[in-house]
C-alpha cells in the first residue's frame, strides 16, 4: 500500500517517536511510506525519516494514497480533510491537554466521525473523549498500548558522565507546564539531598522560581534539551531514581524505558497509570504538583537503597509486558480491519 503517515512534529517525544518506530515497521513490511508534517519545523526526528529513505512531503494528491495515519491530537485538522477522501487512522496520545484543545476548537470533534479507526494507548484515554464519541460506532475504536524494546547497543553509554554526588535523579520530557519539570527542580532544592538533577528535553518555558534555581547551581541542575535517543537511555539508565512529575499523560514512553531498564519510578499519581504502576507495589507516587510530597518522596529512596532496588525491580516486570512487537502486531489488525472493511469515507 501506499501510506500517507500525518506526523505533529518532529521533536524528539514519545508520540513522534513511536510514530517513527510504527513508520519503519509498515516499510519493513513492504508498503510506501511517505511523511507529511503538521508543523514542518526542523527538529532531530527529522533526519530518521531520511535515514530510512521516508520522503517527508509537503503537498500531496489523497487519490494517490491507500490509507492515512494520523498522529496526535494536533493532526485534528488534517484528519478533517482526509477522512473524506482516504481511509484514516487516527493515533491518539494525549488526554486532558487533548480534551482541552477540543473545548476550545470544537470544530475539531469531527475528526473523530471522519476517522475510521481511532486508536488510544488506555482505557482512561478512551473515556477522556466520551462526550464527543458516546454516539459513533464503537468498533472504530481501539486500545493498542505503546511498546518498548531496548537493546544494548541503543544505549550511549560512553557519553555518560560519571556522577558528581552520591545520586542523580532524571526526568525525560518536554520542558513545558504539562511536564512539570519545575516541580521536580523545586522539590531536589527543597529535600536538602545530595543529588544531581538531569533533564533531558526540548526546553520550551520554565517558571522563573524553577529556573533560578537552576542558575544558582548549575553542577547539580542540568538541563539538557533535545538527546539523541541512546543518549537518553544512558541517562535513564545512569539514575539512581526515574521521575516523571508531569500534570496529564496518557502512556508516556520514558517511564517505559525506565521502568525496563530496573530504575525506581517517582510518578505523579494520574488517572492513566491505573492497572499498570501502582505506589508501593512497581513506583512510589505523589499527587501532581504537590512539591513538598515529591520532596518527601527523593527522600524516602535517598534513605533506601533496598527500596529503589525492589521498585526497580517490579517495575521491569511490569514493562516487559509492553513489548514492541505486541504494539505492532495490535497496530497491523486495526490497519487490517480498516483497510477490509467495505466502508468508504464519508
Amino acid at each position: 500500500m501506499r501510506i500517507l503517515m500525518i506526523n505533529h512534529e518532529f521533536t524528539i517525544t514519545g508520540a513522534s517517536t513511536v510514530f517513527l518506530r510504527l513508520a519503519t515497521h509498515l516499510q519493513t513490511q513492504g508498503h510506501q511510506i511517505f511523511l507529511f508534517p503538521c508543523n514542518p519545523a526542523d527538529g532531530p526526528i527529522k533526519s530518521r525519516y531520511a535515514e530510512r529513505g521516508i520522503p517527508v512531503i509537503s503537498s500531496a494528491s489523497l487519490a494517490d494514497f491507500d490509507l492515512a495515519i494520523a498522529n496526535t491530537i494536533c493532526a485534528a485538522g488534517m484528519v478533517l480533510k482526509t477522512g473524506r477522501q482516504l481511509k484514516t487512522i487516527w493515533f491518539l496520545h494525549e488526554t486532558e491537554i487533548g480534551l482541552n484543545i477540543l473545548l476550545k476548537n470544537p470544530e475539531l470533534a469531527a475528526a473523530f466521525q471522519l476517522a475510521a479507526a481511532v486508536i488510544y494507548q488506555t482505557a482512561f484515554q478512551q473515556d477522556v473523549y466520551k462526550s464527543f464519541t458516546y454516539n459513533l460506532d464503537p468498533t472504530k475504536f481501539h486500545i493498542v498500548p505503546n511498546g518498548v524494546d531496548i537493546s544494548s547497543p541503543q544505549i550511549a553509554r560512553h557519553k555518560i558522565p560519571a556522577k558528581t554526588r552520591p545520586l542523580r535523579v532524571v526526568q525525560v520530557g518536554t520542558i513545558e507546564p504539562r511536564k512539570r519539570p519545575g516541580d521536580l527542580i523545586r522539590a531536589v532544592a527543597l529535600s536538602g539531598l545530595d543529588i544531581e538533577c538531569i533533564i533531558c528535553g526540548k526546553f520550551f518555558v520554565l517558571e522563573d522560581e524553577a529556573r533560578n534555581i537552576a542558575a544558582r547551581a548549575p553542577d547539580q541542575f542540568r538541563l539538557l534539551g533535545e538527546t539523541k535517543e541512546e543518549e537518553t537511555l544512558g541517562w535513564v539508565e545512569s539514575a539512581d531514581i526515574f521521575c516523571l512529575a508531569s500534570g496529564s499523560e496518557s502512556q508516556p514512553v520514558s517511564v517505559f524505558e525506565a521502568a525496563l531498564l530496573a530504575r525506581p519510578l517517582i510518578l505523579s499519581d494520574l488517572p492513566g497509570y491505573r492497572g499498570i504502576f501502582t505506589h508501593g507495589r512497581n513506583c512510589l507516587m505523589f499527587p501532581p504538583g504537590h512539591i513538598e510530597l515529591l520532596a518527601l518522596t527523593l527522600r524516602n529512596y535517598a534513605a533506601s537503597p533496598n527500596l529503589r532496588a525492589e521498585m526497580g525491580a517490579a517495575a521491569q516486570q511490569t514493562a516487559l509486558k509492553f513489548t514492541n512487537a505486541a504494539f505492532l502486531k495490535r497496530f497491523d489488525t486495526v490497519i487490517g480491519t480498516v483497510t477490509t472493511s467495505q466502508g468508504q469515507p464519508i
